[in-house]
């Protein structure tokens, strides 16, 4: 069952970074098609789906990394939610191109951090815990220095 959870979350992040790119080529391009209902609520149903998955993993995760008793479930936790501050940033907030590129390159940068730091965990898995544990501290200083 973890494993059917665990992909169902990777495939639920790959869905909501879809709908981020469909929505900000649309909102780029002035399109009114970026207004279809499908569009506005199909992404706060992902996130919905995704906490709750993210939910079930932390609770029954075999390496037993809960958030806030170790840094690296945080990151991924304040990873997640400044993603969705960049995709609001950049798809209602931001007012000008240049502005909702620089929140497109957050989004993008957010994901992919995240994204390393779920590698980082294999790794840690591992038996690699050195390299792991010098990413996490990375990614907590970061997280630190924006906060």
């Amino acid at each position: 069952m973890y494993m059917i959870v665990k992909h169902t979350h990777l495939s639920i992040i790959a869905l909501t970074f879809i709908f981020f790119i469909i929505n900000f080529v649309l909102t780029m391009k002035g399109s009114d098609k970026v207004n279809n209902k499908l569009l506005k609520i199909g992404p706060h149903i992902l996130y919905t789906f995704f906490i709750c998955t993210f939910i079930y993993l932390v609770a029954v995760n075999p390496l037993n990394l809960y958030p806030f008793v170790n840094g690296w479930a945080s990151s991924k936790l304040a990873g997640f939610v400044l993603y969705v501050l960049s995709i609001t940033f950049a798809l209602k907030w931001a007012k000008s191109t240049l502005w909702r590129i620089v929140g497109l390159i957050s989004a993008v940068f957010w994901i992919v951090m995240s994204a390393r730091l779920g590698f980082a965990d294999h790794l840690k898995s591992k038996g690699i815990s050195e390299a792991t544990n010098a990413y996490i501290d990375l990614g907590q200083s970061m997280l630190v220095a924006i906060c």
